[in-house]
């Protein structure tokens, strides 16, 4: 009996020692447990910034006239260059590419239709008349005449009839005066912004317009498929009148497909001009405009000449590379992870032009998939526009527990670098 209380003191000490070594573990388990169990800190999404490019080689000096004022324009690329006077001057005739356009807007016309018979009246044989006897460039009509709209557009715009623009201005706003009023409204939403037209014929010098301006009107009008079709007519047949040329004589020449001359005194000697090209296979539009020449063959060499100097320049470039990174999204717990476009965008190109590229990210939270779609990049190079989606590069995993474990002391900086994962040993505990 006398050594029972030894050994029952030496147990209790003992269970106590379980005790506080479960407490221990238990505790720290939960703290554990806490840890593990916090929200996770956001993932950041930055695009990568300059997001900067041009295509590639230096901006070219395109063959310009050594007098006047010229521009040049592709559809897909907007404006290209210009050169010269930027102050407005007189275009002459030019001004019917506008007069056609509003017509065709009032009246439409597809390929292979005539489309409605206008009556000439008096008053339009009397203004007929006037114009003959100033000199102007006129066709000859009369009193009860039926044409159709497609033959007035055919003799307003081959040989150029002043008498013709005002007829069909007529017809359209029931007088040449509120057609004008037209004209100006069209130019405005065409985003002309240095032209005014006083006339529809171009007659007046106060009709007058820029080369950066008048490539602007002759692209709406090449996309008229009725209005590219007539300007690019070498001659016509008209009634009373007989067979008709266009003035424009590098029809033909150079893949020059039209527009339209314009030539006073005034306003020397002016051309719109359209030029069809390819580029690997897919066909371009080239539009110019010159102004201030001192004859119209001058003015005809000067598009040849342009017409082949861009098409030249032209080519497809790369405009984005799927293997650029655009953006990078950043976790606490792991590298930063490329995003990357899903495919290479090619586009049309002029040399030196700047592509843009604006990127938009979604919010991200791991665990991503490499190959996840986490954003799109629009890229602009000049009027061409596409859209890409943006994916990672890499997987972004969640992290693991000792990260989670030890996520205050690296957020503290106390513990600096990359933190391994848990042994098993570690795992078991």
């Amino acid at each position: 009996m006398g050594h029972s209380v030894p050994w029952r003191l030496a147990l209790a000490k003992l269970l106590a020692l379980l005790a506080a070594f479960v407490v221990v573990v238990v505790g720290s388990g939960a703290l554990a447990l806490n840890e593990i169990s916090q929200p996770l800190p956001p993932v950041s999404a930055t695009p990568l910034s300059p997001i900067e490019r041009q295509v590639d080689g230096p901006k070219p000096s395109p063959p310009w006239p050594d007098s006047g004022a010229a521009a040049v324009a592709v559809d897909e690329l907007g404006l290209l260059a210009s050169t010269g006077d930027t102050s407005p001057r007189p275009v002459a005739s030019i001004a019917k590419v506008l007069t056609a356009l509003l017509v065709l807007e009032e009246h439409p016309l597809t390929p292979g239709e005539s489309g409605p018979s206008v009556t000439v009246t008096q008053e339009d044989v009397d203004a007929y008349f006037a114009a003959a006897a100033d000199g102007q460039s006129v066709v000859r009509v009369f009193a009860g005449q039926e044409l159709s709209e497609y033959q007035l557009l055919q003799a307003l715009l081959l040989p150029s009839g002043n008498n013709i623009a005002d007829l069909l201005a007529r017809w359209v706003a029931g007088s040449v005066d509120a057609f004008v009023d037209r004209m100006n409204g069209r130019a405005e939403e065409l985003a002309m912004d240095s032209t005014h037209f006083a006339d529809a014929s171009g007659l007046s010098p106060e009709t007058a317009s820029t080369p950066e301006d008048l490539v602007l009107l002759g692209r709406a009008a090449m996309r008229v498929p009725v209005l590219a079709e007539i300007v690019s007519q070498s001659e016509a047949i008209l009634p009373v009148t007989g067979r008709v040329f266009n003035v424009n004589t590098a029809i033909g020449s150079d893949g020059i497909v039209g527009i339209k001359t314009g030539s006073t005194p005034e306003a020397g000697a002016g051309l719109l001009f359209a030029a069809e090209g390819e580029v690997d296979d897919d066909p371009v539009m080239i539009v110019g405009a010159i102004l201030g020449r001192s004859q119209l063959g001058e003015a005809f060499a000067d598009s040849k000449a342009l017409a082949v100097a861009v098409r030249d320049e032209l080519a497809v470039t790369r405009a984005l590379d799927r293997s650029q990174p655009l953006a990078s999204l950043e976790a606490a717990w792991a590298n930063p992870v490329d995003v990357l476009p899903a495919k290479d965008v090619d586009l049309l190109g002029w040399p030196g032009m700047e592509i843009e590229i604006e990127v938009e990210l979604d919010p991200a939270e791991a665990p991503l998939a490499a190959g996840t779609v986490v954003g799109s990049a629009t890229i602009q190079l000049g009027e061409q526009s596409e859209r890409v989606d943006l994916v990672t590069d890499e997987p972004l995993e969640m992290p693991g527990r000792r990260w989670r474990l030890l996520r205050r002391f690296i957020e503290s900086g106390l513990i600096v670098g990359a933190v391994p994962p848990l042994t098993t040993d570690e795992l078991l505990l």
